[in-house]
């Protein structure tokens, strides 16, 4: 390469340095020329307008890429060109009166301005004067001070002189510097990687590589050079056997061939010494034609290794949950599904498809609560609800029966990476063999009621817990009348299916928070729980008589049964157990004395008042019968204009006789004894018809409002019924509004709110009526979609003298309007207080001062006859 380097100088030395001599003859002869011309006459000749050849080959020696000198034996400058003079930033002094400077004359200028850097001056002058006269070929690269980098390339010439090529290289240098640290930095990056890496061109020639390379593929260093044919390289491994037994060239040449068809690859290849290897290769393109293609070789041992691990480990973990006795989840801290068993999806039914890209919790939690296995409920409050429990990452154990009966425990454990296991196990055997187990041991054999034993525990726990929520509780001692002589008449098989009919009669007597025992032979208990008033016993009592007293028909027998009941009430009659008991028991003798077939309370006067709520329930039934029921209508005015825009219905008991029974009389024994239901749907329907008569009578713009009992609120059939009465009658919905009260809505929350979204949902006006007075939640509160708040009469009364209660109407009036709800107020008797409410800015008012309950007639006269508007009472 230096040779041909050398050669290629020298010649192109020898070719400017003839161009040079033949200037510098030309211009000799044409300065003789010159003189001649001068001492002749000159001729005319005619003008050719073409320069002369020493111009022209003076014009080619400017116009040369680079500067030339040219200097003879002597060191003297024989000729240089434009471009050195420039190149250089040779000043015009150096070549004035058409002298050339010496060679030496041009060392020592550059060293005064500093060109070859720091030294002795005289030492660097005959240091570059011997290599001039050296007479050898030479080729270096200068600096200037002003950053240019020139290439200096010299050659002798036969008559003992040399020329010398400058060229500016400062640009090429600076590409070739980025070049290098572009290809440093991309080697720099190679190494860094964790897998070999190569890099062929496309002539299969090696161009990049990293250390990892020769490592992974175990090759000799000295083998690994730029530009080695891909084929040395895969002969090493070949030789050494990688690729099996062959021919050492064929296994080669097939690589050759696979590598130039440049085309991605992924293969594993196992080396001898027990190491995998991944290798993947890529092709290059370089303006849209292949320019190579790039490896990367990664040992993947450890990896696999791992994952054979893990697929054992997978397997065992598969096999030991396939075989558990009960479904398995995983779930990862993200609450999707890791996994699970067969037993969990036929546990919970779950159909395939819910399985399907990638499950989650929250999924499990819809798909059940929308097919009910969480009962009636709000399904995205019940999956939300279920996923705020899971974030607790709780240890948790609890029993679930599904719709199927199948009851499941289900056991959850939290793991340290956030995500948890369940386990499900059907113990719904285990749970009948446990039942069956306490049917023995707390039921009686015969009757399969609870026992002596079952009975005392439960009654205890019944007795603290109406102690704690001060109800009371009444003991019932039945003795069947004359058992005996039936047993002893018709034989103890009929003896033992009479007392099983009667032990059935009474658990059909009673609620299921009730208790019903035997005590043995023909003596039973029942214990009616959570009652308000002791007089709540005697219609129990008398259901207990009437129900026993149904004939029955046994082996041929027709049986008349007949019992005498005792009642002892908590704690009026007894503070334990076993006071209860003895008195329950002195009373049904005393009801054994009066007769049989009767019960006795403990305390005598309890029966003659339990008689006389009997007569009174009997008289209620009738009125309903016979129509003795009316409604009277109280208005409500608008607050701002005075202008009637409702009525309320309120229920009234006109006897033949003409008297009003006072509604407290007859309507809370109404509620207790659901004589209320058939009662109100009569009211419903009663104040649909009377405002839609009125309707037709002209009067359109009022609403009538009615009062819903807590029953009524219960009854799953209520929305049907208001569905259909106004279906029947015609009315709006819009006009009827239902006012039920806060303490009833507050009993269960969560049914009223279903039951009142069912309501609104038929286009009714629901309220809260005696709103204050209850316990009620605010965030239950604006779960209810009601229209109006009713304030209470008892705020109502002081509100112009108690700043509590005027503060309480002034609250409760802000927190409906910030609600978007209306607010009623009721009992407002005088005119102080509706300017009090007027300034609170309540919207509609209820009370004496606008008018009393009125007939049917009257309401309607009031309302039509004013037009609407009145002025309140004085």
């Amino acid at each position: 390469m230096q040779a041909l380097l050398l050669t290629t100088i020298a010649a192109l030395a020898v070719a400017v340095c003839g161009l040079v001599l033949l200037l510098l003859r030309l211009r000799s002869r044409l300065a003789d020329a010159r003189q001649r011309l001068r001492s002749a006459p000159a001729p005319r000749l005619p003008s050719t307008g073409q320069r002369p050849p020493s111009e022209i080959l003076q014009s080619i020696f400017d116009n040369l890429p680079g500067g030339v000198t040219l200097f003879d034996a002597e060191l003297a400058m024989v000729a240089c060109n434009r471009q050195l003079i420039e190149l250089l930033d040779f000043p015009p002094s150096l070549f004035e009166g058409g002298r050339l400077p010496s060679f030496e004359t041009l060392v020592r200028f550059n060293i005064g301005r500093g060109e070859y850097g720091p030294g002795d001056p005289e030492a660097q002058v005959a240091g570059l004067l011997e290599r001039a006269r050296s007479g050898q070929p030479h080729c270096f690269e200068r600096t200037r001070p002003d950053g240019t980098v020139l290439e200096i390339r010299g050659a002798p010439l036969p008559d003992g002189g040399f020329i010398s090529i400058y060229t500016d290289i400062t640009r090429r240098r600076s590409t070739e510097q980025a070049l290098e640290r572009r290809s440093a930095y991309l080697q720099a990056v190679l190494d860094q990687m964790p897998h070999g890496v190569s890099v062929f061109d496309e002539n299969l020639r090696l161009r990049h590589w990293n250390a990892t390379f020769i490592e992974v593929l175990d090759l000799p260093l000295e083998a690994v050079y730029e530009y080695v044919p891909f084929e040395d390289l895969i002969r090493i491994p070949a030789e050494r056997g990688e690729y099996g037994p062959g021919d050492i060239q064929q296994h080669v040449e097939r690589r050759r061939e696979l590598a130039a068809r440049f085309e991605a690859h992924r293969v594993e290849r196992r080396r001898p010494n027990g190491r995998t290897h991944l290798i993947e290769g890529q092709p290059l393109s370089l303006d849209g034609r292949v320019a190579g293609f790039i490896t990367t070789y990664t040992d993947i041992t450890d990896r696999i290794e791992v994952e054979t691990e893990l697929r054992t480990r997978n397997e065992i973990f598969r096999t030991l949950i396939d075989n558990i006795p009960g479904g398995v989840t995983l779930f990862d801290g993200r609450f999707r599904l890791v996994a699970c068993n067969e037993a969990y999806r036929q546990l919970l039914d779950f159909p395939p498809e819910l399985f399907d890209n990638g499950p989650t919790l929250e999924r499990f939690f819809r798909y059940n609560a929308q097919r009910g296995e969480y009962g009636e409920c709000q399904i995205e409050d019940k999956v939300r609800e279920l996923m705020d429990r899971a974030r607790q990452r709780q240890p948790h154990v609890f029993e679930r029966t599904r719709p199927n009966g199948t009851v499941l425990e289900i056991r959850g454990l939290p793991l340290p990476d956030g995500g948890f296991v369940t386990i499900y196990t059907d113990v719904t055997e285990h749970k009948r063999a446990i039942e069956a187990v306490e049917e023995l041991a707390h039921r009686d054999a015969l009757t399969g009621l609870a026992n002596r034993y079952t009975l005392e525990a439960r009654l205890d726990q019944a007795i603290a817990e109406a102690r704690r929520n001060g109800t009371k509780l009444a003991l019932m001692f039945i003795d069947m009348d004359n058992f005996k002589s039936i047993n002893d008449s018709l034989g103890h098989d009929i003896g033992d299916q009479y007392l099983k009919e009667i032990a059935s009669r009474l658990d059909d007597c009673v609620r299921d928070s009730d208790i019903v025992a035997r005590l043995g032979g023909d003596e039973f208990v029942l214990a009616l729980t959570e009652l308000s008033s002791p007089a709540l016993a005697a219609p129990l009592a008398a259901n207990v008589l009437e129900t026993l007293s149904e004939p029955t028909s046994l082996g041929g027998h027709t049986i008349v049964p007949s019992a005498s009941v005792g009642i002892s009430v908590f704690p009026d009659d007894g503070k334990d157990r076993g006071d209860l008991m003895k008195h329950s028991d002195v009373a049904m003798y005393s009801a054994k004395k009066a007769g049989r077939n009767a019960y006795r309370f403990y305390d005598p006067a309890m029966t003659e008042a339990a008689e006389e709520r009997l007569r009174f329930e009997g008289t209620m039934r009738q009125a309903l019968a016979h129509e003795e029921y009316i409604l009277h209508f109280q208005p409500k005015v608008e607050a701002a204009s005075l202008r009637t825009v409702g009525v309320e219905a309120l229920l009234r008991w006109q006897r033949p006789d003409g008297w009003l029974v006072p509604p407290m009389r007859f309507i809370p024994l109404a509620e207790e004894t659901g004589l209320i239901e058939p009662i109100g749907t009569w009211v419903l329907r009663k104040a649909c018809e009377t405002l839609q008569a009125w309707r037709r009578a002209g009067v359109l713009e009022i609403s009538m409002a009615i009062n819903l009992s807590a029953r009524q609120l219960r009854s799953s059939a209520f929305v049907d019924q208001v569905a259909d009465t106004l279906r029947d009658t015609g009315l709006p919905p819009q006009l009827l509004e239902l006012e039920v009260t806060e303490s009833v809505a507050m009993e269960d929350a969560e049914m009223s709110v279903r039951r009142l979204r069912a309501l609104k949902a038929l286009g009714v006006r629901l309220s809260i009526d005696d709103f204050g007075t209850g316990y009620s939640s605010l965030a239950y509160l604006k779960l209810l979609p009601i229209d109006q708040l009713k304030l209470d009469r008892t705020f109502v009364k002081d509100i112009e003298s108690d700043p509590n209660d005027a503060a309480i109407c002034a609250a409760t009036i802000g927190l409906a309007h910030s609600m978007g709800l209306a607010v009623v107020a009721e009992g407002v008797e005088t005119q102080a207080q509706a300017d009090y409410l007027g300034r609170l800015q309540c919207d509609t008012m209820q009370g004496y001062l606008f008018s009393r309950p009125l007939p049917e007639h009257q309401a309607l006269a009031f309302v039509h006859g004013t037009e609407g508007r009145l002025r309140p009472r004085s």
